[in-house]
């Protein structure tokens, strides 16, 4: 390869890694909406049973596609409903606190102080913890696996909006203080995911304000979406 060609490779190289350190930001943002869990309940009572929920996050932007949010939420979780085939209505509540560390995926370009990236629906996952007590008054710690989607929107170069709805499977069947109840009550018994663990869903609206800027998108940036 010429020299002058690798000159410029290398250059252009280097370019893009600036572009790339310079749309590193970090937003905070509150969350508030409310959870509902699917359980071994059937027949559930949807708008009784919904509980008050509110969090806060950390969001670590690494460019305007990818970010690693720290996530934490408490408030109540509980279901008003029945067992399969019994006729009494049964009901639980708890108070409910999930930390969860994400990768949140933008499906587009999307950074706080970017006018051309103002909206974009994401999806993400990772790993959680959910903390309540058990069937026994005893302390559960369940890890959990978080899948959710939202849509964010820019309101100023500061501050955002959004909307999310996500699931969270337990890898602990004690939330509705309900172990494999079928067995107990001589109901059919069932083996599948959805009965044998408990799920929570979450619900509602955020609030972002970004408070680091890194190195500011520069107008070069910028102008790639124009």
């Amino acid at each position: 390869m010429p020299v002058k060609k690798l000159i410029f490779v290398i250059i252009g190289f280097v370019f893009t890694l600036n572009l790339a350190a310079q749309q590193q930001t970090a937003d905070l943002g509150i969350f508030a909406g409310g959870a509902l869990p699917f359980s071994d309940y059937s027949h559930v009572k949807v708008f009784r049973s919904t509980g008050v929920n509110a969090g806060a996050f950390y969001r670590h932007n690494f460019n305007s596609r990818i970010a690693l949010r720290i996530n934490a939420l408490y408030g109540q979780v509980g279901a008003i409903g029945y067992l399969n085939n019994t006729e009494n209505q049964i009901s639980f509540r708890k108070n409910v606190f999930d930390l969860s560390a994400l990768v949140e995926i933008n499906y587009n370009d999307f950074l706080l102080g970017v006018d051309k990236m103002r909206f974009a629906p994401y999806v993400f996952t990772g790993f959680g913890l959910s903390f309540f007590p058990g069937s026994n008054q005893n302390f559960v710690m369940s890890p959990n696996i978080p899948i959710g989607v939202g849509v964010k929107y820019a309101l100023t170069k500061k501050l955002g909006i959004g909307a999310e709805l996500s699931t969270r499977k337990l890898m602990n069947d004690e939330l509705d203080n309900l172990n494999n109840p079928y067995t107990e009550v001589n109901l059919p018994k069932v083996s599948d995911i959805i009965h044998n663990n408990d799920w929570i869903n979450y619900f509602g609206l955020t609030l972002t304000y970004k408070f680091y800027s890194g190195k500011t998108p520069c107008p070069a940036y910028n102008s790639l979406y124009d």
